[in-house]
């Protein structure tokens, strides 16, 4: 186990302003990520927003292989797959209004040619299975604890396809079954994967088709799991409180998206300053500064770019990350 300062571990919670809102305690991980490690991605569109920002900061990261995965069977699912290298076959897929696709995977790697929509999937699964099998970090978030559940065979899927509704079951999991799916999960990935460290964290994102209690429900079964799981593998599993941030910290609607139910990108980048003040090593944070800045001056479009100083602004971008390739070649670039 790493040796972490104790005096910083809460230094994500007491530098965060407490004048206008109840600071949510972060735990003190005995761990901190650096550039050279990898991590994997997977859950809900929010580990999306969180795994790109740090994708985009040069870390070695991939982020949802298959696509967003909202419940825990389908996230568990498309692990094991990953584990086990699993790879597709045509009998794996399905046609549906004239496009092959997998109850597994996202809309995004269906195609109208059956041969083309499996290669995709297949290289999607070597490459994060590789991933995987590099990571030192897993990264885990539960979404909603409904399913809808395929009546022809029982299959639980991550994607529906826009299926009539009347081809599934829609039930929510419980905790029990949660909890020792993924006990069973944990203790086989450390025999292949010894020392990687999961960490789970519950979407801030609301799920109002069933109406705002069963949301409620739904959230309150996957915090239980949690909170079962991480104190069955206290070494192996952790949990990162970005549900609590949102309702204590940002209990306010400015930091949601006109549809009230995503979050801003605003309150997407305050989760994630805490998580860097909280799991990022501290020497690391410095380069991530240096990029940060380089990724401002590569966003930056002027309104007219045939001028000289423009040449010149792309010139010193350009040597400027020459300069950080060279001298951190371990990065994700």
């Amino acid at each position: 186990m790493e040796n972490i300062d104790s005096s910083n571990c809460s230094a994500a919670g007491q530098n965060r302003n407490s004048l206008f809102f109840t600071a949510v305690e972060i735990p003190c991980y005995p761990f901190r990520i650096t550039y050279r490690d990898v991590s994997v991605w997977t859950g809900s569109c929010f580990a999306s927003s969180i795994g790109d920002a740090m994708k985009s900061l040069k870390f070695h990261c991939e982020v949802n292989p298959f696509g967003a995965l909202y419940n825990p069977a389908s996230i568990l699912s498309s692990l094991r797959m990953l584990l086990e290298k699993k790879q597709l076959s045509f009998g794996d897929l399905f046609q549906f209004n004239e496009l092959w696709s997998s109850f597994c995977f996202h809309s995004s790697f269906s195609d109208i040619d059956r041969t083309k929509a499996l290669e995709k999937m297949n290289r999607q699964l070597s490459v994060a299975a590789n991933s995987l099998y590099s990571a030192k970090y897993l990264f885990v978030t539960f979404g909603t604890a409904y399913v809808f559940r395929l009546k022809t065979s029982g299959e639980i899927v991550g994607n529906c396809h826009k299926l009539p509704s009347t081809d599934f079951i829609h039930e929510c999991l419980s905790v029990e079954e949660i909890v020792r799916q993924y006990a069973e999960f944990i203790n086989d990935i450390e025999k292949i994967l010894p020392g990687l460290k999961t960490v789970f964290s519950l979407s801030p994102v609301r799920h109002l088709k069933n109406g705002a209690h069963d949301n409620q429900v739904s959230k309150s079964v996957l915090l239980l799991a949690i909170d079962r799981i991480t104190s069955l593998f206290p070494d192996r599993c952790f949990y990162f409180p970005a549900y609590e941030i949102v309702l204590d910290e940002l209990r306010d609607y400015r930091f949601y998206e006109k549809d009230m139910c995503h979050l801003s990108e605003t309150a997407i980048d305050c989760i994630r300053r805490v998580f860097v003040d909280s799991m990022i090593d501290v020497r690391d944070r410095k380069i991530m500064k240096e990029v940060e800045k380089l990724n401002l001056a590569r966003a930056h479009r002027p309104f007219n770019t045939s001028t000289g100083i423009y040449r010149k602004f792309v010139e010193n971008t350009d040597k400027k990350e020459l300069e950080l390739k060279q001298e951190y070649p371990y990065l994700n670039w």
